[in-house]
């Protein structure tokens, strides 16, 4: 099926752009639009791209080790979309973004990338600087109290590879889907009423940016997660449709720019006082189903562009911290 062969030629792109070389900009369209994390923000162009996007991060990190935990195809908008789901792991050579250089680092990520063909026209990114600049001894954040470790997929999962059933696929975007429908019953900032532990797994594993951190069950995912969101913008909404919604097999992802709106007018969040004013969350969500039910979603949050529409800068202390 031609459909199919898209997404393989997609799948094959896209493992290239995360191989051990520098980019391959040739696959990258000219016309290119590119929304990346703060502050880098969004971009027209690949010369643009390459110039204020990739060039810093290759300067920092030279020759790295991206290896996907999860790597998904499928078409969205008449369009075949890759979404991919990793880290980076290398040693920083030299500053990024303000963060001091140092061994062994690791920079998590969130990828979506539209196709014209076997060129990309379209690219969302998210990075979870909080967590790499933590591992330099900054924090950006305050405290949390979910877990600091984030669980990688199981690896036979991880490239899903091999055509998938469509009734496989359909389950979960459809049991995804409902998620998000239940998060919209929200009424008067009451966590009660959204249903949603119908959705997941008994083990459920949830895993968000740092300064949010992991959940192991629902009790937590309640506690550290949910309950503190919706505690703050008790109106909030997920966004729908989505930026793009992709499933394959057991996988589904979506992304939103933003993914979360609401009204910052309850409890402080991750410190930063409530302002009053409405709120969007740039976000990406990765879900891997067992059976009928959700039971791992990891999770990117740009929270240094949500503090700036609260006017709080997150990057000040990096422009602070001392040489090293």
């Amino acid at each position: 099926m031609i459909v199919e062969t898209d997404k393989e030629t997609a799948r094959q792109v896209a493992l290239g752009l995360l191989s051990d070389e520098r980019p391959p900009m040739a696959v990258v369209a000219p016309e290119v639009e590119a929304w990346l994390p703060a502050p880098f923000g969004r971009v027209s162009g690949a010369e643009a791209l390459e110039a204020r996007f990739y060039r810093p991060l290759l300067e920092a990190f030279g020759t790295t080790r991206i290896g996907p935990e999860l790597l998904l195809a499928d078409r969205f908008g008449g369009a075949t979309w890759v979404a991919a789901m990793g880290a980076l792991r290398s040693d920083q050579g030299a500053p990024f973004l303000g963060i001091p250089p140092g061994r062994g680092r690791v920079l998590r990520f969130g990828l979506f990338l539209r196709f014209a063909g076997a060129r990309i026209d379209e690219m969302r990114v998210l990075f979870d600087l909080p967590q790499l600049a933590a591992q330099a001894g900054i924090d950006l954040l305050p405290p949390f109290a979910g877990r600091p470790e984030v669980d990688t997929p199981d690896p036979a999962l991880a490239l899903n590879r091999g055509a998938k059933p469509p009734a496989e696929s359909a389950t979960s975007r459809d049991l995804v889907a409902a998620l998000i429908g239940g998060l919209n019953q929200l009424k008067a900032g009451r966590l009660a009423s959204m249903p949603q532990r119908e959705f997941w797994d008994a083990e459920m594993r949830w895993y968000g940016p740092w300064g949010i951190g992991a959940c192991h069950g629902f009790r937590e995912y309640q506690e550290f997660a949910q309950g503190p969101s919706v505690a703050s913008f008790p109106d909030r909404r997920g966004t729908w449709p989505k930026d793009a919604f992709l499933a394959e097999g057991q996988v589904a992802a979506f992304t939103g720019w933003p993914s979360l709106v609401g009204t910052f007018s309850g409890a402080p969040f991750r410190g930063i006082p409530p302002t009053g004013a409405p709120i969007g969350q740039a976000i990406m969500d990765f879900y891997l189903r067992r059976g009928e039910r959700l039971y791992q979603n990891w999770v990117f949050i740009d929270l240094i562009d949500f503090a700036a529409q609260c006017g709080v800068d997150l990057m000040a202390p990096l422009r602070a911290a001392p040489p090293r």
